[in-house]
């Protein structure tokens, strides 16, 4: 009996230094990982004396840009697929009227997006030269607008 008890001390001292030794080893890891995510977060600078990274931010849009942005828009994506279509349109062909749909649609976004640009705050004679350079734009996809819906 006396070596069974022998055994099964020696079994229980060995348990013993295996979970000893594995807590140690998870403390160390635990302070290791919780040192390098403090140290990740630009909470501290490091040695090199480099700046954190900053999220980029776009750049905001002058009210120019945003109304040539939408021009472009139009001149790119749409002026060709819209000449195209009215060349080729043929109404029993569901990929002509998908395509004369789908034209119809994102002019209208366009058209919503043209209506967003705030001019409320801006002064004369910039708020009046804004407002022809829109108009214009608004127009022309205006007039592509009543030309797919001539389509039939």
């Amino acid at each position: 009996m006396s070596t069974v008890n022998a055994d099964f001390l020696a079994t229980v001292q060995e348990n013993a230094n295996v979970i000893a030794l594995t807590t140690v080893v998870a403390i160390f890891v635990s302070a290791f990982l919780w040192a390098s995510c403090k140290g990740s977060n630009g909470s501290k600078k490091s040695a090199g004396g480099k700046k954190p990274a900053q999220s980029k931010k776009p750049a905001e849009m002058t009210l120019e840009a945003q109304i040539e942005n939408v021009r472009l828009r139009y001149v790119n994506e749409f002026q060709t697929r819209i000449a195209s279509l009215k060349k080729h349109f043929d109404g029993r062909d569901e990929k002509n009227v998908y395509e004369r749909n789908y034209c119809n649609e994102m002019l209208l976004k366009l058209m919503i997006q043209l209506d967003g640009i705030d001019l409320v705050d801006v002064e004369q004679p910039r708020k009046g030269e804004l407002k022809l350079k829109r108009k214009e734009v608004i127009r022309l996809i205006q007039g592509e607008l009543k030309v797919l819906d001539e389509l039939s």
